[in-house]
């Protein structure tokens, strides 16, 4: 349809045309000046000129947020490993990343409360943490924080969902729904479910997906060669400074 699909931050100054409808763009009904940018108002210009969906229509259910937990003091761990902000990165949970509870602490816990394998779990809060997206499939028991969530989807792949989350298009509706003071931010349930996408059949969008992986997959091996790489190149440079000092001290 020739819409340029471009939504990047313009620089600074801005100069913005606003109204106090624009309040209504969040279920806050926050007066925020970041409403009024070019791409949030380019973004609702684009997904009203297509067949979308809002994605509180797959999510029947509440989401559920863990609690804060009670870790263990230990420099080995122990327990049942809680995932946090920190764990969660480039759609991945990573298990070092975690800290831990008491197995007392986790059983404790309402079943409801813990992943279940094929959920998707979602930062909500905390700055720059916020709308990171994994899908898990860890085995062994897990617990999770105050600062995430687990969704549960109906009707829409799991897969899928982590995948729409984590786009350009998620990522800016949780930029443009993100509210709280600086470095305490964080993004409510109710704008988390009038997020809205495009609207594909669940065999295009799954193909999409699965080509989605297999690209992040080549970026990614080729990211682990160029930083091996680096790392031979910074090993030459250490090696060379070595042996010419070496051949001084000789003379």
């Amino acid at each position: 349809m020739g819409m340029k699909l471009d939504f990047r931050r313009e620089g600074t100054p801005l100069v913005m045309k606003a109204s106090l409808g624009l309040a209504c763009q969040s279920h806050t009904l926050r007066c925020d000046a970041k409403q009024a940018e070019e791409r949030f108002a380019a973004f609702r210009r684009y997904i009203a000129s297509v067949d979308h969906f809002y994605l509180g229509d797959y999510l029947p259910g509440a989401f559920i947020k863990g609690e804060q937990p009670r870790y263990v003091e230990s420099s080995q761990p122990t327990g049942v490993p809680v995932i946090n902000t920190l764990a969660i990165q480039n759609l991945t949970i990573h298990v070092d990343a975690c800290r831990y509870i008491s197995e007392e602490d986790f059983a404790d816990i309402d079943d409801e409360q813990k992943p279940r394998r094929g959920d998707v779990l979602l930062t909500v809060d905390g700055g720059t943490s916020i709308g990171k997206p994994a899908l898990f499939l860890l085995e062994g028991d897990f617990a999770i924080d105050s600062h995430v969530v687990i969704l549960r989807p109906r009707g829409l792949d799991a897969k899928v969902l982590v995948h729409l989350l984590a786009s350009p298009l998620g990522q800016l509706q949780f930029q443009q729904a993100e509210s709280g003071a600086s470095g305490q931010t964080g993004v409510t349930e109710d704008d988390i479910r009038r997020f809205r996408f495009p609207a594909l059949r669940r065999e295009e969008m799954a193909g999409l997906v699965d080509e989605l992986d297999a690209a992040l997959a080549k970026i990614k091996a080729d990211m682990q060669l160029l930083e091996r790489r680096r790392e031979e190149t910074w090993d030459t440079f250490s090696k060379a400074v070595f042996q010419r000092v070496k051949r001084r001290s000789r003379r």
